[in-house]
C-alpha cells in the first residue's frame, strides 16, 4: 500500500526511491549494533516499478534485485522522491556512466571507518552504498542535505530524507 504524505501531484515530475534494508553479513551486523539498530544498507531506484536499484556492496557497483529476495525476512522501508525531470536526468547520466565502468569501481570499507568516525573520505572509485545514494541525490540540487556524502551511514540518510519538505515523499514496503 503507497501512503502519500506530503506534495502534490505535478507533471513535470519523476519519481525515484531511495531503499533502506537490513543486511546480515559481518560489516552490517556491526553497523547495526552501533548504529541503534538501524537499516545497514542503501540503494537507489529510478524505475518506476522498482524492480531494479542501484548502489554499492562488497562486489562493488551492482544493481540489485529486492523483490527476488523477499523470503529472507528482511527488513526494508522504501522513501519515493518526487524531483525534477532535469534532476532525474543527472540522476540517469550519472548512473550510466557507473555502468560503463563498473568493473574498476569498488566498495569502500576505509570509506564506512571513516564515515563511522564522521571524518570525511572520499577515493576516486571507491563508494560505500549511502555515500553513493547521497551523492546522486546531490545531483539535483532539489534535496539538502547537511552533510558531504561520505559522512552519511543508511540511517543517517534516513533521518535526512524524511525531512525533505520540498518533495512528495511515500512510504512503502516493496517486498
Amino acid at each position: 500500500m503507497i501512503t502519500t504524505l506530503r506534495g502534490e501531484e505535478n507533471m513535470e515530475k519523476k519519481v525515484i526511491t531511495v531503499l533502506f534494508s537490513r543486511y546480515h553479513t559481518f560489516m552490517a551486523n556491526f553497523l547495526h549494533f552501533v548504529s541503534g539498530r538501524g537499516y545497514t544498507h542503501a540503494s537507489l531506484s529510478l524505475d518506476e516499478e522498482d524492480e531494479y536499484f542501484y548502489s554499492f556492496n562488497s562486489k562493488g557497483f551492482r544493481k540489485e534485485y529486492p523483490k527476488k529476495h523477499k523470503n529472507r525476512n528482511k527488513k526494508c522501508v522504501g522513501y519515493r522522491l518526487e524531483i525534477s525531470k532535469e534532476a532525474y536526468e543527472r540522476i540517469q547520466s550519472a548512473i550510466q556512466k557507473f555502468e560503463e565502468k563498473k568493473e574498476k569501481l569498488y566498495y569502500s570499507n576505509l570509506g564506512l571507518v571513516f564515515c563511522f568516525l564522521q571524518i570525511p573520505y572520499k577515493k576516486k572509485d571507491y563508494y560505500f552504498c549511502s555515500q553513493f545514494v547521497v551523492e546522486m541525490l546531490q545531483l539535483t540540487n532539489e534535496i539538502k542535505l547537511k552533510k558531504k556524502a561520505s559522512l552519511y551511514m543508511p540511517h543517517q540518510l534516513l533521518k535526512e530524507i524524511k525531512n525533505q519538505m520540498c518533495l512528495r515523499e511515500v512510504v512503502y514496503n516493496p517486498l
